[in-house]
């Protein structure tokens, strides 16, 4: 079995991921205040506080949450490598040996989870096939290729 090529890949969050992120973080902070302001309203009786409440604040917890998920999903560069059979990763300047494991497909783009073999946190990164390039072929065939299969020494097989 051949094994898959040598490669270097960027990964970093692009400008609709970050854009994704920050709707995510916008619904989440509209959500929970809107699940607040209800136990505010509900506590003021049967006619409530009114609308200008719900107009207002909602809107205005979406802008914050989306503020700060943007805010904290800059992009971190970091370079994944497959080289001689083992995946490395440059991280904030510190190399990092261990294991990548793809978590999410969505055909051309990809959400992986990079395991350091030295105990330090697991981190995650995405990889869409354009921003991969040529990269792209060799990083699906060497994350979904089947393990190698240990050499036959010719023990136990069948005469």
């Amino acid at each position: 079995m051949r094994a898959a090529p040598a490669f270097e890949l960027p990964l970093t969050l692009s400008a609709t991921e970050r854009a994704f992120l920050a709707l995510l973080g916008a619904v989440l902070a509209a959500a929970l205040a809107a699940w607040v302001w209800s136990h505010v309203d509900a506590a003021a009786g049967p006619n409530g506080r009114g609308w200008w409440p719900w107009l207002t604040w909602m809107p205005a917890a979406a802008g914050i949450g989306a503020w700060i998920a943007w805010s904290v999903a800059r992009p971190k560069p970091r370079t994944l490598r497959w080289q001689q059979g083992r995946w490395s990763w440059i991280d904030g300047g510190i190399q990092r040996e261990g294991m990548v494991h793809p978590k999410l497909d969505l055909g051309n783009w990809l959400l992986l989870l990079l395991r350091p073999q030295d105990g330090s946190p697991a981190c995650w990164g995405t990889v869409g096939r354009r921003r991969a390039g040529p990269a792209w072929h060799p990083l699906r065939a060497t994350l979904f290729a089947p393990a190698a299969a240990e050499p036959d020494t010719g023990e136990g097989a069948p005469t």
